[in-house]
């Protein structure tokens, strides 16, 4: 007798997480600033003191409090995760049964709809108009079109970079009696957080990541917030010890350097300006359609030959990512942002 794979994951295609040596990698979102070398003394320290035999601290207590801390938040609301999507799987997994109705808007963070078809749930899906804002009447008319159990939603937007106004998220969480999972993993790089607030609502989580504006995009960290009933449920569910020890202390060592990761965020603010506007230069070029004002790390153009020029530019040794039409490039360091730049230049004057 040979076993099969369910229908649900035996023609399943892996991550496309793009491999190979590229001399400028600008695909992922990460930050160019390695906090490891920034802080490499007091990582050391933090993780010299583990003892490796041991389990970690099942409820990431010290990190959880420095996160608080930072955000200006309850310590009680925080949630420590291995990454914010182990937290997403929580919640569609225990939160929401099978065939429970999920809904999504397109474009936005591909994983959302992928977790609902693992964890059987009735994925909706509701396109944005073509200029890809999202406003709180497009969601709550989508809301009432379908009568989702939960929204999922990400902003700042990943991948349009564009970002919906703290208003109109608490119109959407006010309004509705679905769960609302809000993903803010780029909202650092922007100034429309509802994470002072987020406590107050029995039907919002929202979830945080590491891996952009702290650049600890190796370590896994990300967390959620929410209210008494939520924390409870969601430490109820998750895994015992879902971050290890060297996560926490790396963790906690990033948050209790505020000047450090304000310093790094303008930093890479700044980098992604001047990347913005090197792309809008090139708005003339023939084959360029749009690049979108960015509130988030990255910067989203749209091209007529996507594909030929994202070809192009990994011959240069650039890697950036292509999602359609679209290029989404993250912004690097002053020398990478002004390569790629140079070499979308070139690109886009041989092919007009």
């Amino acid at each position: 007798m040979t076993y099969e794979l369910n229908d649900k994951v035996k023609n399943l295609i892996p991550y496309d997480a793009v491999a190979g040596n590229y001399e400028i990698r600008l695909d992922a979102n990460e930050s160019f600033l390695d906090s490891g070398e920034a802080l490499r003394d007091q990582f050391l320290s933090a993780l010299s003191g583990i003892a490796l035999n041991r389990y970690p601290d099942p409820m990431a207590s010290e990190l959880c409090k420095k996160i608080a801390k930072f955000y200006g938040i309850d310590p009680g609301s925080v949630v420590a995760g291995n990454g914010s999507d182990e937290l997403i799987t929580v919640i569609l997994g225990a939160f929401l049964r099978p065939g429970d109705r999920v809904l999504t808007f397109s474009p936005d963070f591909s994983m959302y709809r992928f977790y609902g078809t693992i964890y059987e749930k009735t994925n909706l899906l509701a396109e944005k108009e073509d200029d890809l804002i999202l406003t709180a009447g497009d969601v709550m008319d989508a809301v009432s079109r379908n009568q989702p159990d939960a929204v999922i939603l990400s902003n700042p937007c990943s991948p349009t970079s564009l970002v919906m106004s703290r208003e109109d998220v608490l119109h959407i969480v006010e309004n509705t009696d679905a769960l609302v999972i809000l993903d803010e993993a780029y909202m650092d790089f922007s100034d429309q957080s509802i994470i002072k607030v987020a406590e107050k609502y029995d039907n919002l989580i929202l979830l945080k990541t590491c891996s952009k504006a702290l650049g600890l995009a190796a370590v896994r960290l990300g967390f959620a917030v929410s209210s008494p009933k939520i924390v409870k449920a969601l430490h109820s569910v998750r895994s015992p010890y879902n971050v290890n020890a060297l996560t926490q202390a790396v963790g906690t060592v990033i948050f209790s350097n505020p000047d450090y990761i304000k310093g790094a965020i303008e930093e890479i603010k700044k980098s992604r300006d001047e990347l913005y506007q090197g792309l809008t230069g090139l708005r003339e070029r023939n084959g360029v359609r749009r690049v979108l004002k960015p509130e988030t790390n990255f910067v989203l153009m749209e091209l007529d030959e996507a594909e030929r020029v994202y070809e192009e530019l990994k011959l240069k040794s650039i890697i950036v990512r292509r999602l359609g039409d679209y290029l989404r490039i993250t912004a690097g360091t002053q020398q990478e942002n002004g390569r790629v730049v140079s070499a979308l230049s070139e690109i886009l004057e041989v092919m007009s």
